[in-house]
């Protein structure tokens, strides 16, 4: 059995595995996403329209999640063919449990298994849970797999969509480990109305209490982006598969808004400014977008002096402050008379909307 076949066995110790999933498998399936050819089948055309009050639109993003996993699952097994190793295939898991998708062998066997996660970049609530208790989950095979996707607005010259879906980053986590840094961040910071009782779980999901009262947790636990904070007291023994579960899920909280942020530039400074013209560029340890009269600033809390520093390098008229769940403020900059904030707690959503008199 060579090195690929015992990963996709699930024998392969973690790191080797995660070494050669991270850096040549997940790519490798994320190029062949964003290929035309498999992204015509989730495009929007001819000025379709989809909904755009919240509910709707959560659901239309858990659509278009569900349609990603899909494809990832039959891309998978392409790229499995194209190894040579037709003695694989994945499969997915009918019931609607952990995981999504089991590499199995033809005659049944299971190896590699993967929970996949898919969010979108701008989302505001980045709303995906991890949850699935520790019982259930083999630290030998066990993988969970995370998606930033974001509509990509550029017509393709062959299908002619309006908008198709595009994979822009992926997160590779060993599931026992990550179950294990969410599990010490729950248990270690109970509810301050704890009352006699305690912060745990039954043997099947996580529970709340209240005063002593036990009732069934009502969906915080797991929220992929609260699992893990940095610096945390109280982390489970040290290990290097801890080690880098805890290094990827930092990589994971700082990619997926850096890249929500640049996504949002792309989408709404174009709009704004008239201009396909874009910079990203970073301003005195501010991640800034910045297009004619408008720049967009990744940070809520900038400073008066931080924010002249940035008019006088960028020289635009307007400053929009987005927090790291994109709520924006906008700041006037007209010459002389100072700074000042025009609007506040703009929705990503609402941005152009909002901004579109300015333009």
């Amino acid at each position: 059995m060579d090195r690929i076949e015992k990963i996709l066995c699930g024998e392969s110790d973690f790191l080797t595995a995660s070494t050669w999933l991270r850096n040549i498998y997940l790519p490798r399936l994320v190029e062949r996403f964003n290929n035309d050819e498999c992204r015509k089948r989730l495009g929007i055309y001819k000025g379709e329209k989809i909904p755009e009050n919240e509910r709707n639109l959560a659901d239309v993003r858990n659509r278009v999640s569900l349609i990603i996993e899909y494809e990832l699952a039959r891309l998978s097994n392409n790229i499995i063919e194209s190894m040579n190793k037709d003695g694989f295939f994945w499969s997915y898991v009918v019931a609607n449990r952990f995981p999504d998708l089991e590499i199995r062998k033809r005659n049944g066997d299971r190896g590699l298994r993967i929970e996949v996660k898919c969010l979108q970049s701008i989302a505001e609530e980045k709303a995906a849970n991890f949850d699935t208790l520790r019982k259930d989950i083999n630290p030998n095979t066990d993988f969970v797999v995370v998606f930033l996707w974001e509509w990509d607005y550029q017509v393709s010259t062959t299908f002619g969509w309006d908008r198709a879906p595009k994979l822009i980053n992926h997160y590779l986590f060993h599931a026992a480990s990550l179950a294990e840094l969410r599990d010490a961040y729950w248990l270690n910071r109970p509810p301050a109305t704890l009352g006699n009782g305690f912060q745990g779980f039954d043997i099947r999901f996580a529970v709340n209490c209240n005063n002593g009262v036990y009732s069934l947790e009502e969906g915080n636990y797991g929220k992929l982006m609260r699992i893990w904070q940095k610096d945390f007291q109280y982390p489970p023994k040290k290990t290097p598969i801890i080690d880098d579960t805890i290094n990827e899920y930092e990589r994971l909280k700082k990619g997926v808004i850096v890249d929500g942020f640049v996504s949002l530039c792309k989408l709404c400074l174009p709009r704004l400014s008239l201009s396909e013209k874009i910079s990203i560029i970073e301003i005195d340890g501010i991640l800034t977008g910045v297009s004619g009269e408008f720049c967009f600033i990744l940070k809520s809390t900038v400073n008066k002096s931080q924010l002249e520093k940035i008019k006088n390098e960028v020289n635009s008229k307007y400053i929009l402050k987005l927090t790291e769940k994109y709520v924006a403020t906008l700041v006037y900059m007209e010459e002389g008379d100072g700074l000042y904030d025009v609007i506040k707690n703009i929705k990503p959503k609402n941005i152009c909307r909002a901004l579109f008199n300015l333009s």
